[in-house]
């Protein structure tokens, strides 16, 4: 069998070249642009092939989207560029004025114009909406390739087989700039993110790293050994990836310019690389006719978490304390043991990230409720998905079990909030009184009422048998972003984006107090198990601890250093342990409101929290924004204390080549014929037809190699824990490599002024990207 690399995300396989790729903006959609002139669009949630756009009659040799990922624009060898509405899948506009092949194209950050290159020399702007081409850039004397736009949008640069790059003013068209040091064509340019650098690749096999105020080459950077056709930086500007004719990928320091990493793996000539939005994949296309995702970790090494691959939003104990359960936004739910963090199952059903879970009160069922707006139940023994709910028709943010487990409420971001039956999945009420996203459900410690707070700046009171609306809590002026039952049931606690916390009489719907104190949106509350404190957390960094009965602020928790995410009481109500997007966990001791002990360090904001109920030590968990979880110890040393990692779900790496390996099980249908492709004989394999040529999802081989973590070495590990890539087999036939057109020569120009005027344009119409864009709600 030949080399087999964990760690490694899926490669998808095409039937053609690999020109060009770019991730969508929001990171929902991968697109790539083949040699024969197909479009092919990708979901990264699913990897499954959404749409294909054909329209060009020859090879796609650059993509790139608009800032609101509504539309693309394509760049062809047929010699015409097309802007695409990626909703409906139609080309509304061929970009024809070119004479010969389009080397480039680019999208302003603006929505307004789009820009292409040619190999006529020149570089044409044109107008987004109308289709219209509103000047042509002219100073380059030998074919245009590259072509990037600046973060502003005010400036746009090309790079050329003249091996200058030119640096022009779009409101002029005037050429501010022109950057000379390579030796050899340019193929691959891109911006910093901060638009005060400029990366460019050649075919003199090095980088470079312009100053684009001055003009000035920061740094070379050297060691591919064959011609480079691709650059880009990440979307936090620290790294850039560069790929080209020696089949490789380089990971570059930005700022000191050290080579990180290598990514090996292509068999032919890599034509393009692209970040993802969130800066954690790499996607890179190659002419041997595949796409590779690389997860790219930190410190120049590459991890790959056998949890979540991307942000944790909710962690769960389960009422037993034996399981917990994570939500994610890459849409799926993993179970894994308390003890060990080793995965249970996970449930995948979903189609859209899942923003909420809730075990019921006896353990053996989960509810989840998602972005595709439907309520899912689970048994968690099995894993199987027992009941899908549907009937919202807006993305679900929360979701929770009653007390006594016979019925659920679910609430979406349109204001509905639904009650159903437990057993029978049928929908009890619908509640509609919200004008607003509802953000928190909870269910009053007797079952008989359930609270709903929502961002039309009201809380509500319901019955839940009836849903009748008991009272409407009114005072805040902002969103209100949470709400709590008082563990006897007398009070409820609000908290608003108006910087408040209010006191309600559950009774009477009265409000008690305002409590006043914190100097940004209070988002977070929660009681002491004893019901005699309450605590919230607050947009201004801080946690601030009131006593129920004075009304006293007894608290204010400050240290960290960047947005607190999540606070949460210990089991006892001695502690509070809270998150933030400075990386930092901490833990207060309630009773002096001083800092017990601090974890830094690691990379990735905290999300959510979860405290261990029945574990003999204090033990929470932690879920990232990386899509790990970690669960931390607090061990006592006197009156001292500190925090210990258990466990963490985050594998190491293993290359296997010319490897024997026995008696392997629990080996998935896909995982054999991912096998079988790569070389693997005898039994299971020989039973199996060849597996096809789009390989789209993710897999594993061996269960049981995990890298150790701090306090526990698990002794087995889910299937599920070591998704990698497995190449093409040896024996698959390779399609020719692409050869890159011979560099036409094209006489030089005469003296002519930077820019040439097209005729004066009618009217046009509002362009795709100057919509205003519909205000997002923030994560609950």
């Amino acid at each position: 069998m030949t080399a087999v690399q964990f760690g490694e995300l899926p490669f998808l396989q095409e039937d053609s070249g690999i020109w060009s790729c770019a991730y969508s903006p929001d990171g929902k959609e991968l697109t790539l642009g083949l040699n024969n002139g197909d479009i092919n669009v990708y979901s990264t949630l699913s990897w499954e092939l959404v749409q294909t756009l054909n329209g060009h009659t020859n090879g796609v040799v650059r993509l790139a989207y608009s800032s609101r990922s509504d539309y693309i624009v394509t760049g062809s060898w047929d010699g015409t560029a097309r802007l695409w509405k990626m909703e409906s899948g139609t080309c509304i506009h061929t970009l024809s004025g070119h004479n010969g092949e389009v080397g480039g194209v680019a999208y302003s950050p603006l929505g307004d114009t789009v820009a292409s290159t040619g190999h006529d020399c020149t570089l044409r702007v044109w107008d987004a909406g109308t289709g219209d081409c509103r000047f042509i850039l002219i100073g380059h004397t030998r074919i245009v390739r590259g072509v990037a736009y600046s973060p502003k949008g005010d400036r746009i640069a090309s790079g050329s087989n003249d091996s200058t790059i030119r640096l022009w003013n779009l409101e002029t068209g005037m050429c501010l700039r022109t950057l000379s040091g390579h030796d050899e064509d340019i193929y691959g340019i891109s911006y910093s993110p901060q638009g005060e650098r400029l990366a460019s690749g050649s075919l003199d096999m090095t980088v470079r790293i312009w100053d684009v105020e001055t003009g000035d080459c920061c740094r070379v950077l050297t060691g591919h050994i064959g011609d480079i056709y691709t650059v880009a930086y990440s979307l936090q500007g620290d790294v850039i990836a560069s790929a080209g004719g020696d089949n490789t990928v380089r990971i570059w320091d930005a700022e000191t310019g050290a080579c990180r990493q290598v990514l090996t793996g292509h068999s032919e000539t890599i034509e393009c690389v692209m970040f993802s939005p969130r800066g954690d994949h790499i996607a890179c296309g190659s002419n041997d006719n595949t796409v590779r995702v690389w997860d790219v970790g930190s410190e120049g090494t590459r991890q790959f978490a056998t949890g979540h691959r991307s942000g944790v939003y909710s962690a769960k104990y389960s009422p037993h304390g034996e399981q917990i359960a994570s939500c994610s936004e890459d849409g799926s739910i993993r179970l894994m043991d308390a003890e060990t963090g080793v995965s249970r199952c996970v449930l995948a059903d979903h189609t859209n990230e899942v923003n909420s879970i809730a075990y019921s009160p006896q353990g053996d069922q989960l509810v989840s409720g998602s972005d595709d707006c439907t309520v899912k139940l689970w048994d968690v023994e099995t894993g199987a998905c027992r009941q899908t709910l549907t009937g919202h028709t807006d993305s679900i943010l929360v979701v929770s079990y009653s007390p006594r487990g016979d019925q659920i409420a679910s609430a979406d971001r349109g204001g509905t909030l639904k009650l159903w039956d437990a057993t029978t999945g049928a929908c009890q009420q619908t509640l509609k009184d919200h004008t607003g996203a509802v953000v928190s459900v909870v269910y009053s410690p007797t079952g008989n009422q359930i609270a709903s707070s929502s961002y039309d700046g009201t809380a509500r009171v319901w019955r839940a048998e009836s849903g009748v609306c008991v009272h409407t809590l009114s005072g805040h002026t902002g969103h209100v972003r949470s709400i709590a039952y008082s563990p006897k049931g007398d009070l409820l606690t609000s908290t608003s984006n108006d910087c408040t916390m209010r006191l309600w009489d559950v009774e009477t719907g009265e409000c008690r107090q305002i409590l006043i104190g914190h100097t940004g949106g209070v988002w977070g509350v929660e009681y002491s198990p004893q019901g005699s404190q309450v605590a919230a957390g607050s947009d201004d960094g801080s946690v601030k601890i009131w006593d129920v009965g004075t009304r006293e602020c007894l608290h204010t928790l400050t240290g960290h250093t960047e947005d607190l995410t999540f606070f949460e009481y210990s089991s006892n109500g001695n502690q509070i342990v809270s998150g933030s997007t400075d990386g930092q966990i901490r833990l207060w001791d309630v009773t002096s409101g001083q800092c017990r002990a601090v974890v830094e360090g690691i990379n990735g904001s905290i999300i959510s929290t979860a405290w261990s109920r029945t574990l003999d030590v204090d033990c929470f968990v932690a879920g990232y924004d990386d899509g790990n979880v970690r669960m931390w110890q607090v061990v006592e040393d006197g009156d001292a204390c500190r925090l210990r990692l258990r466990w963490r779900t985050v594998n190491g790496e293993l290359v296997l080549t010319d490897t024997l390996i026995q008696d392997v099980c629990g080996l998935s249908q896909l995982n054999k014929r991912l096998l079988k492709q790569r070389g693997a004989k005898g039994e299971p394999f020989d039973q199996l037809r060849d597996a096809g040529k789009k390989v789209v999802q993710m897999a594993s081989v061996v269960s049981t190699l995990k890298q150790p973590s701090a306090g526990v070495i698990p002794e087995s590990a889910s299937t599920d824990n070591h998704p990698e890539q497995l190449e093409n087999p040896e024996q698959q036939e390779q399609p020719e490599q692409l050869k890159k057109p011979e560099q036409q020569e094209t006489p030089e120009h005469p003296e002519q002024p930077e820019m040439s005027e097209q005729p004066e344009q009618p009217e046009q119409p509002e362009q795709p990207g100057q919509q205003e864009q519909q205000e997002q709600l923030e994560q609950p």
